[in-house]
């Protein structure tokens, strides 16, 4: 019904504003409760329309409180879910991941709810029912293996939390944030912003790297090569002091220097040191690569590059 409904995101200027879509569903809510009421106090005037259907062997009544028992069912999980997701983005320090996975499961035994009240006022025998759909299941299993797998991966996934909303993953080849679990895939956003499912069962089976996994913290290592001229302890203490002055950088466990390697034309040298937040690594590392090339220049450090000599013989 929420078919006038925009994305929060949505920048356009004919955006509608909240009491506007409010009040939109409400009037197509209204509209079709008097046509189904309608159609149960003048069944005449729609036997016109479909002359060939038995209307008067319809239970108009149980439809429309099926119906209403469906709206309101979903109509209170949805203000709940909504409710529950302002209090989670109030609370920074709370494990969101624990409160969103409840937030989904939640939505499921909603349509749970409704699905099976609705079915019970229609007077579908439940009892019959879940006979038949347990005749089927065999069946189901090897036409819809895939879609039960991916729904059961889904509900693993909620409980054990190898991932959660927020987190930066690297999976299959893409790397991006986490923005939504459904019941069947996974929702990554790339850092082009652009929007992948990924099956649920491939998040379980497949090499993932949670980058943010518990912490925000992570390992950031600078490399340089500086000329064999140059005074190797004056270079370990411009990389501690750039390192000190950034403030993005944890200084306990402090950062330190290693000397790696004596190369072909080139001392090199490796800045290590934790960042506070790993989400902003290129920001700080550029930061930091910007700061060292400053300070080398100031101090006539060379940074040598490869050369080569050619003989020409006549």
């Amino acid at each position: 019904m929420n078919i006038f409904k925009k994305r929060a995101t949505d920048s356009s200027p004919f955006m509608m504003p909240n009491w506007l879509v409010i009040l939109n569903n409400i009037l197509l809510w209204i509209i079709l409760l008097i046509l189904i009421g309608y159609a149960v106090w003048h069944p005449e005037t729609i036997a016109v329309i479909f002359p060939n259907f038995k209307w008067d062997k319809i239970n108009y009544t149980a439809i429309l409180k099926a119906i209403l028992f469906v709206w309101v069912i979903l109509t209170v999980f949805r203000i709940i879910k909504k409710a529950m997701i302002n209090w989670i983005k109030r609370h920074d320090k709370i494990d969101k991941g624990i409160y969103y996975s409840f937030v989904t499961l939640l939505g499921y035994l909603g349509w749970v709810i409704a699905t099976w009240g609705g079915l019970s006022l229609l007077g579908v025998n439940l009892q019959s029912l879940a006979v038949i759909i347990g005749a089927l299941s065999v069946g189901i299993g090897f036409g819809l293996q895939h879609i039960v797998n991916n729904f059961i991966s889904g509900l693993l996934i909620l409980f054990e939390r190898p991932i959660q909303k927020g987190d930066w993953i690297k999976i299959s080849g893409q790397e991006g944030i986490v923005k939504s679990i459904h019941i069947r895939s996974t929702e990554l956003e790339t850092f082009a912003k652009t929007r992948i499912l990924i099956p649920n069962s491939e998040v379980l089976s497949q090499n993932l790297e949670n980058i943010t996994k518990g912490d925000r913290l992570g390992r950031i290592i600078i490399s340089v090569g500086v000329s064999y001229n140059s005074d190797l302890r004056l270079v370990e203490r411009i990389l501690l002091s750039v390192a000190q002055n950034e403030p993005a950088l944890q200084q306990d466990p402090a950062p330190f220097v290693l000397l790696t390697d004596f190369a072909d034309s080139c001392v090199k040298l490796e800045l290590r040191a934790i960042l506070k937040n790993v989400t902003q690594g290129l920001v700080v590392k550029s930061n930091l690569m910007f700061a060292i090339w400053d300070a080398f220049k100031e101090n006539n450090i060379e940074i040598p590059y490869p050369q080569q000599v050619v003989h020409l013989e006549k």
